[in-house]
């Protein structure tokens, strides 16, 4: 299963009738194929989409595309992982943006926005089957634990590291493959002082 797949957030500049046309003739004009890249050219952002992809690395396929989808926020994306089984994606986000807003929380004088820092989509339809809000967290990478069910990890911008486990009695489905849902609990970790 490792090394079939790749996973990747890409920039996709948005089809011609959608675009003015002076940006046509830029690109019409432009035979390097940088003007199709939004890295490369001052590119207004609305004539920008971001699609996470998957593609393939096996001989047979390499370079289809077997799946994909736009994405929210990308510019905030910090992490992309598969799970052991390469059944899900993890995504991580490193800022926070109103786009990743889930909530805000007022107590009396106290106002807390709650952003999206992890999510957790399946592979094979591409869905979005589970959100990690934060108050607190800007992830810089996360990932799954190794074994399936073991849950997943991520380390925070301030040098925090966190556990995330799944009570796994409840999150298989009947084909006996593991399903994120609410059941994860934060595992206490115990970093070395030096």
């Amino acid at each position: 299963i490792f090394g079939r797949f790749l996973a990747v957030c890409v920039a996709c500049i948005l089809p011609n009738s959608d675009v003015d046309q002076g940006f046509q003739n830029h690109i019409h004009h432009n035979f390097t194929g940088a003007s199709t890249s939004p890295t490369r050219h001052p590119i207004s952002t609305h004539h920008v989409v971001y699609e996470l992809r998957i593609y393939s690395l096996e001989e047979a396929t390499f370079g289809l595309i077997l799946a994909s989808r736009a994405i929210r926020a990308a510019h905030c994306l910090t992490s992309i992982k598969f799970s052991p089984t390469s059944e899900h994606l993890l995504l991580a986000y490193g800022r926070r943006h109103n786009s990743l807003l889930k909530s805000v929380v007022i107590d009396g004088d106290t106002t807390v926005p709650i952003y999206t820092i992890l999510e957790i989509y399946r592979v094979s339809d591409m869905e979005l089957v589970r959100v990690l809000p934060s108050a607190e967290d800007e992830v810089n990478v996360a990932c799954f634990h190794p074994l399936v069910g073991g849950g997943l990890v991520y380390g925070t911008k301030e040098g925090k590291l966190r556990t995330l486990q799944c009570d796994v009695s409840h999150v298989f489905n009947n084909e006996g493959s593991f399903v994120p849902d609410d059941n994860m609990l934060e595992v206490p970790t115990y970093a070395l002082e030096g």
